[in-house]
């Protein structure tokens, strides 16, 4: 393998290299870092909170029309009574208490949808993310190790011979 040669009047320049190369890493390494635990986070937060505020809300919701149905029935049974209402009110308030339940238990089944969805895409965005975080964990230190037996390298070169004149 034949060998370039670099003309090189200082080994600042490699050590610039050197620190834009850290700072690089690191940059990255916090990049990656926060994009999964966002990933994470979102994909527990739809699986836990909304979950279960889903569930909470839907129960609710059944008590409710449980109660707007038996305020119904009983107004339709006491219609014939005079001065009772004729169930009108109770009737919406029960068709109120249906479109709620179907609206919650809508958003229960997208929650249930979008999570497996966002499995598949987390998953699939995860792949490369890890690839970078294992090429940086392998890599980084091996150039900063190029990089560092090149200063040394350099000093050496650029040392003045001991005793020595010029």
């Amino acid at each position: 393998m034949a060998h370039k040669h670099a003309h090189i009047e200082s080994p600042e320049v490699i050590k610039e290299f050197r620190n834009h190369l850290a700072i690089f890493d690191q940059t990255c390494r916090n990049a990656l870092m926060s994009c999964t635990a966002e990933a994470h986070g979102t994909r527990e937060w739809l699986r836990t909170e909304q979950r279960l505020s889903l569930k909470l809300q839907l129960r609710k919701c059944e008590e409710a029309l449980v109660v707007a149905r038996r305020n119904y029935e009983q107004a339709k049974w006491n219609a014939g009574d005079a001065g009772r209402s004729s169930g009108v009110d109770e009737l919406r308030a029960l068709e109120k208490a249906k479109l709620r339940k179907e609206e919650v238990e809508r958003k229960a089944a997208a929650v249930k949808k979008w999570t497996g969805v966002l499995d598949q895409t987390i998953n699939k965005m995860l792949g490369p993310v890890n690839s970078l975080t294992i090429l940086l964990d392998q890599r980084t230190p091996q150039a900063m190790a190029r990089l560092d037996q090149m200063l040394d390298s350099l000093e050496e070169y650029f040392r003045p011979a001991p005793g020595g004149g010029t």
